[in-house]
């Protein structure tokens, strides 16, 4: 360190901090010249949105809300009482100063890495995927510093929001677990589960002085081939109503895909009269019968009788094929 930087630090001495990126929570103070001696007079400047966190000999000693302060034994009581101030701040002292954020941090992302298993009523069992954002701010600075900063050693930024990501993955899959709604009416419920969701976290996080502001449930999904079958289900849904604009529908389609490929349309006629057929086939089956019931039906009725071992198998093959007419 040159003549002029020892000048600097007798005379000049300003702790604050700026922090450029906007995206830091905690930010330890360092001069140019490495040097983290403390002296008696030094100026503090804490910005709106910060405080600043004295620690001497790993213990939280002094912590300081926006302003202006000039370090003082009388402004720092705890500090001046470490053993370290017989001589007024005439012998420095050297301790950490910290700039915490108390900012809201927006825009943090959270999603399930494994698939999530719910009861439902619809589907029985199910897997689904989930993810959204998140906004938080240190709400208890000196919690904070002890339990996460201190006690679990997280320091970096991206390791405490990757650590709070973690803790709202782990609140969803409570919730959506414990909730009796059916997948298909979660869609419909994203803000009243997302308020379910933030009481439950900020319950469990003022234990370590961090409250999450907002949660974003962006999209709740279920596997490909569950979603297929709802697919296959919509459309025999279709059918069942109106068996006509139902061909009409897949013949258009059929049309499009045909006339891609290399003599795809020759065989058009042979399809649609094929179609045709598949269609009264399907309609017949579908379609209720006097008794009120379709054949599909009464076919998952009989088919439930034989699993439970009311009728033979013999029984059930002679009454599938009556209600066939075959």
């Amino acid at each position: 360190m040159g003549l002029l930087d020892a000048v600097k630090d007798q005379f000049l001495d300003v702790i604050e901090y700026v922090d450029k990126s906007n995206k830091l929570i905690v930010s330890k103070y360092q001069r140019e010249s490495g040097n983290n001696e403390l002296k008696q007079g030094a100026k503090v400047i804490v910005r709106e949105s910060q405080c600043a966190v004295f620690l001497k000999g790993g213990k939280l000693a002094d912590i300081l809300p926006p302003g202006t302060y000039s370090l003082t034994t009388g402004n720092f009581p705890v500090l001046s009482s470490l053993k370290a101030f017989p001589y007024l701040f005439i012998s420095p002292v050297i301790a950490d100063v910290y700039f915490v954020s108390t900012r809201q941090f927006i825009d943090n992302k959270w999603a399930t890495k494994n698939t999530i298993m719910k009861r439902d009523k619809n589907f029985n069992m199910v897997r689904i995927r989930a993810f959204g954002k998140f906004a938080f701010r240190i709400a208890d600075v000196p919690t904070f510093m002890r339990e996460i900063f201190g006690t679990k050693g997280i320091v970096m930024t991206y390791d405490i929001v990757e650590y709070l990501s973690s803790m709202v993955t782990e609140a969803f899959s409570v919730a959506v677990s414990e909730s009796e709604m059916s997948v298909l009416d979660l869609a419909t419920e994203y803000r009243k589960l997302s308020s379910e969701l933030q009481q439950r976290l900020n319950t469990q996080t003022a234990a370590i002085g961090v409250q999450f502001s907002d949660i974003l449930i962006e999209n709740i999904s279920l596997p490909d081939e569950v979603e297929k079958l709802i697919d296959e289900q919509s459309g025999i849904g279709m059918a069942k109503q109106d068996m006509a604009s139902f061909m009409q529908y897949q013949t258009a389609r059929a049309m499009r895909d045909a006339s891609k490929q290399e003599g795809g349309l020759a065989g058009l006629g042979a399809g649609m009269a094929l179609g045709g057929t598949m269609a009264q086939n399907i309609h017949d089956t579908v379609a209720p019968t006097a008794q009120g019931k379709s054949k599909a039906e009464q076919l998952r009725e009989l088919k439930a009788l034989l699993d439970e071992g009311i009728l033979t198998q013999e029984e059930f093959a002679a009454e599938k094929k009556r209600i066939l007419g075959k």
